[in-house]
């Protein structure tokens, strides 16, 4: 799922930026809008955390991916679609009151938003794939810090009173015997 919002959120922009840019040819394919590209981004990433954190052990031992990673990618592909028509659609609720047709969701023509989303869809699922260990890594280490400061703060520390010291404060310099060299150079006459 986290791959699937990501692979549209960073797709979309990319598909509507064309569209918009007229390299599909004359028509109107979009709604001129990327306000949902932010949310839907943070949601996928924040799905992925939540993932890493609850499986990032299996991922180092190798039994949290499928070795055949192809076989995840049609399920992918659908619900990166699911997330795509998803995002669009309340989008175009919000920016314009109403949904603006029944293939605006899709920035662009059929055929030519499908096979980029496809793109995205293998680029970004196999891209987390690979750094699947690293992010686990990462993810495992985040944990322990904040296991650690959350043990850090849990001790309680004494505060320590400041307490009257018995050296006594010497208000008058005394003169020290030594000689430090010849005297000071002149200053600057002006």
């Amino acid at each position: 799922m986290a791959v699937a919002v990501i692979a549209a959120a960073v797709a979309d922009p990319v598909v509507e930026f064309a569209s918009n840019a007229g390299w599909f040819g004359p028509g109107n394919f979009t709604d001129r809008s990327n306000l949902d590209v932010f949310p839907a981004l943070a949601a996928g990433i924040g799905v992925l955390v939540f993932y890493l954190i609850g499986s990032a052990r299996a991922v180092l031992a190798g039994t949290a991916l499928p070795r055949r990673l192809v076989s995840l990618v049609p399920v992918i592909f659908v619900l990166q679609m699911v997330a795509l028509f998803a995002m669009e659609t309340a989008e175009q609720f919000i920016v314009g009151g109403h949904v603006l047709g029944p293939t605006v969701w899709l920035g662009g023509p059929i055929f030519a938003s499908l096979a980029l989303h496809a793109a995205f869809c293998l680029a970004i699922t196999f891209w987390i794939a690979r750094s699947a260990r690293e992010l686990a890594v990462t993810t495992l280490r985040i944990i322990r810090l904040i296991k650690t400061n959350a043990s850090f703060a849990a001790h309680v520390f004494e505060i320590l009173r400041p307490r009257r010291s018995d050296e006594r404060c010497f208000r008058q310099l005394v003169p020290v015997l030594c000689r430090i060299g010849e005297r000071a150079p002149p200053l600057l006459r002006t």
